[in-house]
C-alpha cells in the first residue's frame, strides 16, 4: 500500500508519495523545495506534448531510455531528489523578463525543452548542460541532486525580501558552497552565486543606498575570492591589485586582508602572509586554509 504524506507548504497542504504528480504550481513547488532542502527539476509544460527521453542506469547495471512525457517510471526517483515541476506556458513572459540580463546561453537553456535544475527561487544551475542529446538521467542526479541545507536561511531570505542585502547574502553563500562542491561542480555553483551578486550591484545602484561605493567593492571582493575557488588565482591576483589599501571601504577591510593573506601565502611571500595573517580571524583562516587546499589539489 502507497502511503501519503501532507506537508504544509505555502498555506496550502500538498501531498507527498509515490503517486504524487508533478507540480503546476511554481510557487508551491519553490516553498516545498524550501522545505525539503531540494533543487527544483523544471521542465516546460508544452514539452511534455512531445517527448522528454532520458537513459537511466538501474542498480542491475541495465541501462533504458525513458520519455518522461509519458512514462511515470522514474517519478519516484525523481521525487526522492527533486521537487518536480511542470512550467505552465502562462508563466513565459514572467520567466523571461526575470532573465533580462542573463547571458545567451542562459536564455536558451531557459527556453528550450530540456530539463532545468533551478534553485528555490527558479534561477538555472545546469546552464551548459547538453540537451541535444538523450539526457543520461543517472549522472544528473549524481551531479545535481543537492542538499541545500547550507542555503537554507539565505535562500528563504531572498525568497521573502529579495534586495540587495539578501541578495548579497544569498550571493556570498552560494560561493562558499561551492568550496564543499565536487570540482566539476564549482563553476556552476559560482555562476549560480555570481546571478545573485550582479542582481544585488543593479539593486544597490538602483536604489542610491547608503555607502553605495562600499557595497560596490564587497562585490569586487566576493567575485575575487570566487576567482581564487575556481583556481584562478593569477585573474584573482590582477583584480586585487586594482584596489588601493587606502581606497578599501570599512566594511571591507576583513575581506581585504583575507584575500592578501591567500595571495601572499599563494606567492610563497612568507613576510607579507605573516603580516596579513595576524589580521584575520581564526574563521577566516580556516577558510584560507580550505581555498589553498583546492587550488594545490583541484
Amino acid at each position: 500500500m502507497k502511503k501519503t504524506f501532507l506537508i504544509l507548504v505555502f498555506g496550502l497542504m500538498v501531498s507527498v508519495g509515490q503517486a504524487q504528480e508533478w507540480f503546476t504550481s511554481f510557487d508551491v513547488a519553490k516553498r516545498l523545495a524550501l522545505v525539503q532542502d531540494k533543487m527544483l527539476l523544471v521542465v516546460w509544460e508544452g514539452s511534455f506534448e512531445y517527448s522528454i527521453p532520458v537513459s537511466y542506469t538501474a542498480v542491475n547495471g541495465n541501462r533504458t531510455v525513458i520519455d518522461l512525457a509519458v512514462d511515470k517510471t522514474l517519478d519516484p526517483i525523481i521525487f526522492n531528489y527533486f521537487v518536480p515541476v511542470r512550467l505552465q506556458e502562462v508563466n513565459h513572459l514572467d520567466v523571461m523578463k526575470k532573465a533580462e540580463g542573463r547571458g545567451l546561453s542562459y536564455k536558451s537553456k531557459l527556453e528550450d525543452d530540456s530539463i532545468k535544475i533551478m534553485d528555490v527561487n527558479g534561477n538555472i544551475l545546469n546552464v551548459d548542460q547538453s540537451s541535444e542529446m538523450i539526457l543520461d538521467f543517472s549522472e544528473l542526479i549524481n551531479r545535481y541532486a543537492l542538499n541545500t541545507s547550507f542555503l537554507n536561511a539565505e535562500l528563504r531570505n531572498y525568497l521573502d525580501n529579495p534586495n540587495y542585502l539578501s541578495s548579497f547574502l544569498l550571493g556570498e553563500k552560494y560561493i562558499e558552497y561551492a568550496m564543499y562542491a565536487q570540482k566539476d561542480l564549482r563553476l556552476e555553483i559560482i555562476d549560480l552565486g555570481t546571478i545573485y551578486l550582479e542582481e544585488s550591484k543593479k539593486m544597490a545602484e538602483a536604489n542610491s543606498i547608503d555607502n553605495l561605493d562600499g557595497v560596490l567593492q564587497k562585490i569586487e571582493l566576493k567575485e575575487i575570492e570566487s576567482l581564487l575557488i575556481l583556481n584562478k588565482e593569477g585573474k584573482a591576483k590582477r583584480f586585487l591589485k586594482r584596489i588601493e589599501q587606502q581606497d578599501v571601504e570599512t566594511i571591507n577591510q576583513r575581506t581585504y586582508n583575507f584575500l592578501n593573506y591567500v595571495i601572499s601565502t599563494l606567492d610563497n611571500d612568507n613576510t607579507n602572509a605573516d603580516m596579513w595573517k595576524n589580521e584575520i580571524s581564526s574563521l577566516d583562516l580556516r577558510k584560507a586554509e580550505m581555498i589553498l587546499n583546492i587550488i594545490k589539489h583541484g
